[in-house]
């Protein structure tokens, strides 16, 4: 990548992160491109070298969020599902728990707005979860019957959800293996509860 490159991505990534911090305290609809660009510290014409509207702009922002939070499982995600015996096909687990809640304590904000805002597109990273981990983990389970895998997977991804947004309330303070436990006793109920 060129400096003239770096610069453009670098000034993309500065109105992505204005966008965010001007969703914390007001809706999508009251943001004015004029908003953008005085919390980016650019001018309009910047913002329309790299945009034609505020839905493009919001469009590359989840776009990103989503790619840097499939970015944080490395390869978890990628597993051979077909290799692995039932006992091992646990999704919820800390293989793929401790990376999501680390993504979710480094990006607080980020993850309050996207669950808070009502201005992304919650259903895409719902899908790309269903898709890449979930439908490969039921299949070889035997559970392959679409609605039943939709309405499986939409359980889970809601308690995980719950559970993880309490957890933000509180300032991320428990920590992560603790947060794991938790998780897979309500998943597991079978299993014994966390130490406190």
């Amino acid at each position: 990548m060129n400096k003239s490159q770096a610069k453009f991505r670098n000034t993309a990534a500065k109105m992505d992160d204005a966008l965010v911090l001007l969703l914390e305290h007001k809706d999508f609809k009251d943001i004015s491109i004029m908003d953008v660009c005085e919390k980016a510290g650019v001018n309009r014409s910047t913002f329309y070298a790299h945009y034609e509207n505020l839905y493009d702009l919001l469009k590359e922002t989840q776009e990103r969020a989503v790619s840097e939070f499939f970015a944080s499982f490395g390869g978890a995600i990628k597993t051979d599902f077909s290799k692995m015996s039932a006992d091992e096909l646990i999704f919820i687990s800390p293989q793929y728990l401790v990376p999501y809640l680390s993504f979710i304590k480094q990006n607080k904000r980020l993850y309050e707005v996207y669950n808070n805002s009502g201005a992304f597109q919650i259903g895409e990273m719902d899908e790309r979860l269903i898709e890449n981990v979930f439908v490969p983990i039921y299949a070889k389970n035997g559970v392959t019957d679409k609605k039943i895998v939709e309405y499986m997977s939409h359980y889970f991804i809601s308690g995980v959800t719950a559970i993880t947004m309490e957890w933000v309330k509180r300032g991320c303070e428990d920590d992560i293996l603790f947060l794991c436990e938790v998780i897979s006793v309500c998943v597991r109920p079978t299993m014994k509860a966390p130490l406190l």
